[in-house]
């Protein structure tokens, strides 16, 4: 009988195969293991209105602009506290009759407690806790909101509103950044992050298109501040 004899040659490609196979496998569950990854996406875009910076900033401020931008971000707008409010007529020589006029020169500085609702399957959350502070001068306006804290899986949400007047218009440059808590394969993470972007810039293009179209249903009856 006839016995396979195994050669040193033999046994080191043998051994050479199973390390591999070993190897492959450790990769592999190495980076199918869930991680907890923390997804965060960023964007802005600048654009114009066809709208004068005076009319623009009645309309934002007296129209309720908040709920229709919210309402366009992916939320829904479910209580307004107003925390703070301080007006300066110092620089208005004619405070009422620019007013009256829609040239009002006065500075308006508030800071604001808003509470949204939440309709996005990839948080586990319902609800949002946000500080709005607004600046609001005769020739910018700026607004920075911010997450108070954490609201499920979603750690922070900030977005950024500013306006100066413009040639064309009004010049508007809108930022956002949100970071999303995920447990994810650590193969994955790449993915996730890219979900997240998207979810950025998509939230940041509907705040665009709400304030375009909300200027524009306005602008023909604003009321001066």
């Amino acid at each position: 009988m006839n016995r396979k004899t195994w050669t040193l040659p033999r046994v080191g490609t043998t051994v050479a195969i199973v390390s591999l196979v070993v190897a492959v496998i450790a990769t592999a569950a190495w980076a199918l293991r869930p991680v907890s990854h923390l997804a965060i996406g960023a964007h802005q875009t600048r654009f114009v209105v066809q709208c004068d910076f005076d009319k623009f900033r009645q309309i934002m401020v007296r129209k309720n602009a908040t709920a229709a931008i919210v309402g366009r971000s992916g939320m829904e707008l479910i209580d307004v506290k107003i925390r703070d409010l301080q007006v300066d007529a110092s620089a208005d020589d004619r405070p009422l009759l620019n007013a009256i006029r829609g040239k009002s020169k006065m500075n308006l500085d508030a800071i604001r407690q808003i509470r949204v609702r939440l309709d996005d399957p990839a948080i586990d959350a319902d609800e949002l806790a946000l500080r709005q502070q607004a600046a609001i001068e005769a020739d910018s306006m700026n607004v920075v909101t911010k997450s108070i804290a954490a609201a499920g899986n979603l750690e922070s949400y900030e977005t950024t509103l500013g306006a100066r007047p413009s040639d064309d218009g009004t010049e508007v440059q809108l930022t956002v950044e949100m970071k999303v808590r995920v447990d994810v394969p650590k193969l994955f993470t790449s993915r996730a992050d890219a979900r997240v972007q998207q979810a950025a810039e998509d939230a940041i293009n509907e705040q665009a298109r709400s304030i375009e179209m909300f200027i524009a249903e306005h602008a023909d009856g604003c009321i001066p501040i």
